[in-house]
């Protein structure tokens, strides 16, 4: 993947088609079968085994980001208990009701 807009110049290909860098990324995308591999949910394909390094990054993150937004939640969830924060429209109800 090269984009040239103007000018001269001499190019030397070293590999071309599938066995460029572009080429193996869309092996990966595509599996060993072609695409064809077998369904996820019975609608999705099951794309887990040949994700892309980038693509397994991301999955990490977001699982990453999945626990520390959950353990904030608690962590408020804690604090507002132990601070004792009621309902101004129901003061009589538990705390643990209102966060």
């Amino acid at each position: 993947g090269c984009s040239v807009t103007n000018g001269k110049g001499k190019g030397v290909v070293c590999e071309t088609g599938m066995s460029t860098r572009i080429g193996r990324i869309a092996q990966l995308i595509a599996g060993e079968d072609g695409g064809k591999g077998k369904k996820k949910c019975g609608c999705l394909p099951d794309t887990s085994g040949n994700a892309t390094p980038l693509q397994q990054n991301l999955e990490k993150l977001g699982g990453k980001i999945g626990v520390i937004a959950i353990v904030v939640c608690i962590i408020i969830f804690i604090i507002g208990v132990l601070l004792d924060r009621t309902d101004p429209a129901n003061p009589g109800s538990p705390a643990w009701l209102y966060m």
